[in-house]
């Protein structure tokens, strides 16, 4: 004679759906979090070219400056984007 477990199944189901909602929010913050600080740093790097760029007399150094701040500018603007609108 079987046990009926129709009772408890439903709420075994619930249970995982939930540890899974749990877990899903907690990698999605830390992924939000890694993209926040890599675009952040992208972004520091870009200001930091721009800087050097300002300063630098050379066509061919100020040259590939610009392309490092666009690059890293690019970078940048790339994550942010793909980042949700975070709530206050």
């Amino acid at each position: 004679m079987a046990k009926d477990n129709k009772s408890t199944f439903p709420g075994a189901i619930r249970d995982h759906k939930e540890a899974v909602q749990s877990e899903a929010a907690k990698v999605n913050t830390k992924i939000e979090d890694a993209f926040q600080k890599l675009a952040t740093k992208m972004s520091e790097r870009a200001e930091k070219a721009k800087t050097k760029m300002d300063g630098a007399r050379k066509p061919e150094k100020r040259a590939v400056l610009l392309r490092r701040f666009e690059l890293y500018s690019d970078a940048a603007t790339h994550l942010k984007e793909r980042l949700p609108p975070r709530e206050a």
